[in-house]
């Protein structure tokens, strides 16, 4: 299905306007600044130049294109633009476009035009789109060179490799976290949950709907990336596979043998869930986070620690009475997770000065500042460096993390231990991962058999035939 012939696809994805786009599509609400919630989580905007800052230097120009453009980041990447100019020699120019569909035509456009970026920051399922295209760079040397700083291993599901180069320098992951009202569980549930199991999870949302005039969780459907991840964490839960490859070729095996019976599974627990959910329809980030700080549930499922952060500005009974329990598991203790990392243009003018500024910003101290942006929310690539007192050394996690009994450093770490990637599935990565997640089939695959008139054999069977088609589309 997929031929791996990197010049030929190159070419077909410089003469194809909005290809970048389908290939960086918005992973949107995994990241951002203190204060974000997002939308529906599909981003937006067009191909314009976004707000520019520029730090001249006498070295040539480092292009940046920065997709988060909050007061937040904007301050921290002229702090250290302006440092990294001062120690180096280079010149940098930030451009902010925003997160989503802002930076993925931006992008296009300056593909198109032959004047790429030198870098840009991107999650492993859209970078490996654009790896795919043949129009990133290599950056081995930089993933070697941090993993040696550090002392620490990546998780290798948040690196993205293509024919043995490394083409992602990974810098925080957000991953699944279930966050739930510690009185309530208590109470209603008899429970603390730590590590729940598939039966203990629903046994505790069954036991705990309706109280507080609190429904007991919230099940995301629709076509929206929130819903979309829903799925996919429940199937890595349940030990399915999305994704497989043979040889050069990926295919969808998620409505086939095993797979399908393992996404049968899936539905049949969801539905559930769904019995004891708000109506979820639609919903994407900024909703589903909402649903917790605002008491409409007991219990939420999001990816990173925005529940807790928004109920600390908007809640603060809720953040005080807020616990968090891995993902729970039923064959296998897994779950979904983003990552974040630098990517770098092959075709950029100035690819040195790129490197360098790679390895400057991945330094501790511009590294965990970055993460202190949105602290518990976006962690550390490296498992071991979660509890690491460099990083643990901030505000929110002082007031808000330690003090709790029932949010542990350990069970965090944990977290990052056995996450998964949709891209990480196949050895070698999966590019294709990301125009069908942006597609959002699997969240429609939820609806249909939620809130649609579909049967669960009904539904499976459209989102697999729409991947296959979305797969085709993009291999043309």
């Amino acid at each position: 299905m997929w031929c791996n012939a990197m010049d030929e696809n190159r070419r077909r994805f410089l003469k194809r306007a909005g290809v970048a786009a389908a290939a960086t599509t918005t992973l949107a609400g995994c990241s951002g600044g203190s204060g974000g919630g997002g939308g529906g989580g599909d981003g937006g905007g067009g191909t314009s130049a976004g707000e520019e800052r520029t730090i001249s230097g006498d070295k040539g120009e480092v292009h940046f294109l920065s997709a988060e453009n909050s007061s937040a980041f904007k301050q921290y990447y002229q702090k250290w633009a302006e440092r990294f100019s001062e120690e180096t020699g280079y010149g940098v120019r930030l451009e902010f476009v925003g997160v989503g569909s802002s930076q993925s035509a931006r992008i296009s456009r300056l593909l198109q035009a032959g004047d790429p970026p030198e870098l840009t920051t991107t999650a492993p399922e859209k970078g490996g789109g654009l790896a795919l295209q043949g129009v990133l760079a290599d950056l081995s040397d930089q993933a070697s060179w941090m993993e040696e700083l550090y002392g620490y291993d990546f998780n290798e599901d948040f690196l993205f490799e293509l024919q043995g180069n490394q083409y992602v320098v990974p810098i925080w992951v957000n991953m699944t976290m279930d966050w739930y009202r510690v009185s309530t569980w208590e109470e209603e549930a008899g429970m603390t949950p730590r590590e729940p199991t598939w039966d203990e999870f629903l046994e505790g949302v069954q036991a705990t709907d309706g109280v507080g005039e609190r429904r007991g969780t919230c099940v995301p459907a629709g076509q929206t990336l929130m819903a979309t991840e829903y799925y996919i964490d429940h199937m890595f839960q349940n030990g399915g596979r999305i994704f497989e490859r043979n040889d050069d070729t990926v295919e969808i095996v998620m409505d086939q043998g095993e797979n399908r019976e393992l996404t049968r599974e899936v539905m049949e627990y969801v539905g559930q869930l769904n019995d004891v959910s708000v109506d979820g329809s639609g919903y994407g980030y900024g909703p589903q986070i909402e649903s917790y700080w605002s008491e409409q549930v007991n219990e939420v499922k999001y990816f990173g620690a925005r529940p807790l952060q928004q109920a600390v500005s908007n809640n603060e009974a809720v953040a005080e009475d807020t616990g968090l329990m891995h993902p729970p598991s039923n064959a296998e203790q897994s779950h979904q997770a983003f990552s974040e990392g630098w990517v770098m243009f092959d075709a950029a003018d100035n690819k040195e000065g790129a490197r360098e500024f790679v390895q400057f910003m991945s330094r501790p101290e511009p590294l965990y500042e970055l993460l202190h942006i949105a602290p518990l929310h976006n962690l550390p690539p490296f498992p071991a460096a979660v509890d690491d007192e460099e990083f643990l050394d901030n505000e929110f996690i002082d007031t808000w993390v330690r003090p709790n009994d029932h949010i542990r450093i350990e069970d965090v770490v944990k977290m990052v231990e056995t996450a998964k990637t949709l891209v990480g599935e196949t050895d070698p990565n999966n590019a294709l991962a990301s125009p069908v997640f942006s597609e959002s089939t699997f969240g429609n695959m939820l609806f249909n058999y939620l809130h649609g008139d579909m049967s669960i054999d009904e539904a499976i069977d459209q989102a697999g035939d729409r991947s296959r088609e979305v797969m085709a589309n993009f291999e043309q």
